[in-house]
């Protein structure tokens, strides 16, 4: 039996070739949808609060401003601004840390304040379930017009 003719016309690099493509295009196909962004940390829908909050926010008319701006940015998490959007029956309000505020121009000078000590934290806002999108809008436009650049919304997790 005669084994079979090698052939010498160099086709076996043609087929090397078209390989390599592939491989090339996969490459360029990975590296150009992966995405290189920081991922984002798990945001609790429920702030855990001192039980001094708590108390404030339950008791109707009476607002907790007795904290200092300073201590809402607190040395642990200067670099995290927690809004709550809240709506009762009172209206719309905004609790920053432990202050609880009912109209926005308040929550606005607040955020100025926070602002002025790190305009690199990260505001992330969590309205709750009866909170309309304007009201939503809202805030986040005040945090963006005081110059934070990272302002998220809170999603529940599934």
């Amino acid at each position: 039996m005669k084994a079979p003719a090698r052939n010498e016309s160099g086709n076996d690099d043609l087929a090397m070739t078209s390989m390599i493509d592939v491989v090339f295009l996969l490459l360029v196909f990975f590296v150009w949808t992966s995405s290189f962004d920081k991922p984002e940390t798990d945001l609790a829908s429920r702030i855990a609060m001192p039980a001094k909050a708590v108390e404030a926010m339950d008791a109707p008319g009476i607002e907790s401003d007795s904290l200092r701006t300073e201590s809402l940015l607190t040395e642990d998490r200067r670099d995290e601004v927690i809004i709550r959007i809240i709506a009762d029956d009172r209206g719309i309000s905004y609790q920053i840390g432990a202050i609880v505020i009912t109209d926005l121009a308040t929550a606005r000078e607040k955020l100025a304040a926070m602002a002025a000590i790190n305009k690199n934290a990260i505001v992330i806002i969590d309205p709750d379930d009866s909170v309309t999108a304007a009201d939503c809008i809202d805030v986040f436009d005040a945090a963006r017009q005081q110059g934070f650049a990272n302002v998220l919304f809170a999603v529940e997790s599934a």
